[in-house]
């Protein structure tokens, strides 16, 4: 009985994973199951890092004052294509090689894993929402400046930062089990030492050459921001 169910694993997993694991030695050690992010998590994954700068730059999170400059993010396909490549490396390091010639890279990384197989494609599925909220929850530990302890949340409100793309990898690693691996690259890099995540205020996009968003409120567009770099830079020296 026990050799059956292994054997429907076995089959479910090569159902769900076919024409999506690369099949490469990349993953040293362990099993690639499943790789890549799809256009709908593209989405999430856009629309909670700005939901939650909105917040930020709104003033909305208690002990936290607002913003005068907070980037609206877009969706980068060379960073996105460098996160997955790591991510289909099952490295739970940082990558090194993550920057890109426009920009220093800043990146995120999650883990979570099970002893237990999964029963369904949906075991399989990466929590975006949920990975995104825990880097934002590490607010409790943030100290009005950069810090290690809170890298992951000051990189998900660093002002400067308007560029976001990210892989996911789901594999077996046999001392843990199965593993959902989570990257995002953001650019350009935040956690500079020395340097506030953004700008305390109300937002004042123009102010900084920029338009505000459409969409997001709070936030700026993207529009002329390479211009303003400096004089971002400027305000934001602790």
């Amino acid at each position: 009985m026990e050799s059956r169910s292994m054997r429907m694993v076995a089959i479910l997993l090569a159902v769900w994973t076919y024409g999506s694991a690369p099949g490469c030695l990349a993953c040293s050690g362990k099993t690639l199951l499943k790789t890549g992010v799809t256009c709908q998590e593209k989405q999430e994954i856009l629309e909670e890092h700005n939901r939650l700068r909105s917040s930020i730059a709104l003033g909305q999170v208690r002990g936290q004052p607002g913003a005068k400059f907070m980037m609206e993010m877009v969706w980068d396909d060379e960073l996105a294509s460098v996160a997955q490549r790591w991510a289909d490396h099952c490295n739970e390091n940082h990558d090194s090689a993550r920057h890109i010639k426009r920009f220093l890279v800043g990146q995120n990384l999650a883990r979570t894993w099970t002893t237990k197989p999964p029963k369904a494609q949906l075991d399989t599925e990466p929590e975006w929402r949920k990975q995104i909220n825990k880097w934002f929850d590490e607010v409790r530990l943030y100290r009005n400046t950069y810090s290690p302890i809170s890298g992951h949340f000051t990189q998900v409100i660093w002002g400067e930062t308007y560029a976001v793309g990210c892989g996911f990898s789901y594999y077996y690693d046999p001392w843990r089990g199965y593993t959902k691996n989570y990257v995002c690259n953001y650019g350009p890099s935040g956690n500079v030492l020395g340097i506030k995540p953004y700008v305390h205020g109300w937002p004042e996009c123009h102010a900084y050459g920029v338009e505000f968003s459409s969409k997001y409120s709070g936030l700026c567009s993207k529009k002329n921001h390479h211009n303003n770099v400096k004089k971002i830079m400027k305000h934001t020296l602790v």
